[in-house]
Order: C-alpha cells, then structure tokens, then sequence
C-alpha cells in the first residue's frame, strides 16, 4: 500500500522590504507565509494572541512558480490580523505577503505587538472616513498603495522569493481600507492599475472612497466578502448594502459577492490583544471557516487556474446569506440590498 503524502507544511518569516525614493524612501515590514519542507512548530504572532503552527525563517519550497496573493490589512490592523487565510493558502502552494501598514491609530505592530491606543479616537476616525465618503482626502491613503507595490517590488526583486513567484499569478487583497487600496491597483483610481495583479480579493471594502463610475475601470476579476450585519451601515449618503449594489453593477464580470451570515465588518480579523473587548472586535472560528472556503476558492480559480479547487463558487451554502456571481460562476439576479437572496 503507497503510504499517504506528508501534510503540506507553512513557512513563515518576517521581512523588511524597502522602496520609494528621495524622503519617500522607507522599509515596510512584511508577514510572509510560503510552502516549506522544514518541520513545523507553534509560534505566538507578533507577540500576540494568535497562534500558528508554521515554521519560522524555514526555505521556501518551489517545485514550480507559486502564486501570491498581497493583502493589505484594515485602518488600525496589523500584517497578521488574516494569518487564518494566509496560512490555508501557503498549505496550497501559494505565498501570501502581507505589510504592516503605518497607520495613525495601532492597535498592535509585527514588530512589537500590542500598541497603547485610544480606542475612541480610532473609532471616530474611522467612522468619519466612512461618513466622508468621496470627499475624503484620498491623498492621505497614498502611503497604503505605495505600501502595496514596495512588498510586491521588493519580492519580484529578491532572489529567493523573486525566482519562486510566478509573475502571471499575482492577486491583491485587503480589507475595509486595504480594501480601498486593492481596489485602486485594480484600475478603481486613474492611473494607479498595476498591470501585474491578475485578480482582486475584497474584505468589507471601502467602496464609499470611490466614486461610482470608477468601479468600471477595474480590469481583472474580484470578489467581495462582507458582514450580514454591515447592510445597514451608512457610508457617505447611502447605505452599505446601497453602495455595494452600486459597485457589483459596475464592476466587469467575472465578480462575486458573498455576505457572511451573521458576520460584522470585524469578522475578517484575527483578535490583536487577548480578553472580551478584543474578541468582538474579532472573528469567530466560524466566520474564518467560511471566509477560508470562498477566499481560496475564488484565488484558486481566477488566479491559480485550478478549476476544481473553486467549484465551491458554484453552490453556496448555508453559511451565506446571500451571494451573487457573474461570469466563471453561477449567476444570481438578487441585489445585495435584497433579501430575496437569503438562503433558508
């Protein structure tokens, strides 16, 4: 009898990846998860509450080009918040690299943990972000785009992660404000599409940043993951689920929409401290399971090419309250302001 495959193994390292020019110049740390041989062992991210079992520092295995997928963490997150979809798509043979952005408000840093932050002040920053809308100083954001290229330019340049990337697989994600920032590399912001990002995966997106037509400019596949209990939350002068209505007609197809039965706008982040107050500002494991089976079933399909690892697109389940796709899916007619789209 053939004896069963080793399981697949997760490397994981911290990298400083430096970019821009003149005083625009700055190295941005780096989370980076990757297929390894090396043994594994439980490792406590950045200091903090999260546990993984990867193997620190390890080589990268590369039998031929992987995939990557840059993801871009929400306003006052940090680069392990997604460690739960980072390490189910290394286990894949994918890379996933994700910045730890220099945000105003810090709730925790891959290098040092937990941050002391006022907790009020960042909510209302945020919250006036949403409320703003468009009129918001998206010159502000800039730093977060150019984030996104530094990690990608630097990877592409280093001889060991550059030879192991296959550079016709890039995809690019974030969530609410990395959301934002995915979405301009995509072709949403005039002339800021990175030709080389072949998809998009969108978590709770600050799609209010954007001005309608601006979603038609957006020029490769994308998938939008939200919270059931965000339909109502006002941004600019409408709604969410009004807002998303307005960005899923707009965008090319292929595109999907699935809504998280249950789930919140923080539902997409790992805890950055320990205790009850950091836990709703969180995720449950159930949340993680249901995001892991649509996030990786989309990367798998539109980027990786592995037609039968999406198959899951094509019947959603009960863990979804509603869900929509166009193109490369089964195609639903419901708006997402709709509830007609619920599944009982």
């Amino acid at each position: 009898m053939a004896s069963s495959p080793p399981p697949p193994r997760v490397g994981y390292r911290v990298v400083d990846l430096r970019g821009g020019t003149g005083e625009g110049e700055r190295a941005v740390a780096t989370a980076l998860w990757y297929p390894t041989d090396a043994e594994a062992v439980e490792v406590r991210y950045a200091g903090g509450p999260n546990r993984g079992r990867v193997a620190p520092d390890a080589p990268i295995r590369a039998q031929a080009p992987l995939p990557i997928l840059v993801f871009s963490h929400g306003y006052g997150g940090y680069a392990v918040g997604s460690a739960f979809l980072a390490e189910a798509l290394a286990a894949r043979g994918w890379i996933v690299a994700c910045p730890d952005h220099e945000d105003r408000d810090k709730l925790a840093r891959l290098r040092g943990g937990r941050q002391r932050v006022d907790r009020f002040a960042y909510l209302e920053r945020a919250s006036a972000m949403a409320r703003a809308g468009r009129d918001f100083d998206r010159g502000s954001l800039r730093y977060r785009l150019d984030d996104l290229r530094i990690v990608l330019d630097g990877l592409l340049a280093s001889p060991e992660t550059g030879a192991a990337i296959d550079r016709g697989r890039i995809a690019v994600g974030g969530h609410s404000l990395g959301g934002f920032a995915a979405l301009a590399l995509c072709g949403a912001v005039r002339g800021e599409r990175d030709s080389r990002i072949a998809a998009g995966l969108l978590f709770s997106p600050a799609l209010s940043l954007l001005d309608e037509e601006e979603f038609s400019g957006v020029g490769v596949p994308t998938m939008i993951l939200l919270g059931e209990k965000e339909r109502g939350e006002v941004h600019g002068r409408l709604t969410r689920a009004q807002v998303l209505d307005r960005a899923f007609e707009r965008l090319p197809a292929p595109k999907v929409l699935a809504e998280i039965r249950g789930g919140t706008h923080f539902s997409f982040n790992l805890p950055a401290a320990s205790g009850i107050v950091a836990r709703t500002w969180s995720g449950t494991e159930a949340d993680f399971d249901t995001i892991r089976t649509y996030a990786v079933a989309f990367l798998e399909r539109n980027v990786a090419g592995r037609v039968e690892g999406g198959s899951v697109l094509d019947a959603p389940d009960r863990r979804l309250s509603a869900y929509r796709a166009v193109g490369g899916a089964a195609a639903s007619p419901e708006p997402a302001s709709q509830r007609s789209a619920r599944r009982a």
